[in-house]
């Protein structure tokens, strides 16, 4: 009998040691995730810092981060000290909150990016290029921006006709009929541009069909919306 009771007594105790085993690791399972969700939230946290960088213009304060501009991101940070180049960088004003920043040059010759810090957003218009001049449109909505490369010891130009709401390129359409490709592709030289109305601009620039030694000035005008 005795020994009856002793099977008994020895199977509580294991039964006791098995529970408390099991509560231990209960225990362990519920404590080790939080520690885990701790740690990558402090990494995510650090990385997001290491990104963030502020930039003040014309006393107006922006955050910049490489989510946001990736392509003026990446370049900045192939030096040492990325937020003081960016603060270096030449940002030209075009409208409240919007900028042109020239980057990557190479006797005289730039990347273009428009910045919009409002939207948080950009678009990179020209590559390798000098910038010859800009215009905006008589309702404040549109700029033109007239780029420069050198072909064959010849300057010809590239257009580019920007929405400012939308920071999209316009597609120019003739708003007449001429032959003259459109001015956006590096083909011809370009004198001057000249916003005519709130649906119309002009160029002036060589007619690339013509004799190289009898090239007169041509004025065409271009629809851009």
């Amino acid at each position: 009998m005795m020994m009856k009771n002793a099977g008994w007594i020895g199977l509580f105790l294991l039964l006791l040691v098995g529970c408390s085993s099991n509560a231990d690791a209960e225990d362990t399972l519920n404590i080790n995730p939080l520690e885990g969700e701790d740690a990558l939230t402090e990494e995510e946290t650090a990385e997001g810092n290491g990104n963030k960088m502020q930039l003040t213009l014309d006393g107006v304060s922006y955050p910049f981060t490489a989510k946001d501009y990736p392509i003026l991101s990446q370049y900045i940070h192939n030096f040492d000290q990325p937020e003081e180049y960016l603060r270096k960088l030449p940002f030209s004003k075009i409208r409240e909150d919007q900028y042109l920043v020239e980057f990557a040059c190479h006797e005289k010759r730039c990347s273009h990016l428009l910045i919009d810090f409002q939207q948080n957003h950009s678009f990179l218009m020209s590559d390798l290029s000098q910038l010859v001049s800009s215009h905006i449109s008589p309702d404040q909505q549109y700029v033109a921006f007239l780029f420069e490369r050198t072909h064959e010891e010849m300057a010809v130009h590239q257009l580019v006709v920007m929405d400012l709401d939308t920071l999209e390129p316009i597609e120019l359409e003739p708003g007449e009929d001429h032959l003259l490709p459109k001015p956006n592709q590096y083909q011809y030289a370009i004198h001057s541009v000249t916003f005519m109305d709130e649906e119309r601009l002009q160029i002036t620039s060589d007619d690339p069909m013509a004799d190289s030694d009898t090239k007169d000035p041509v004025r065409t005008q271009w629809i851009y919306q």
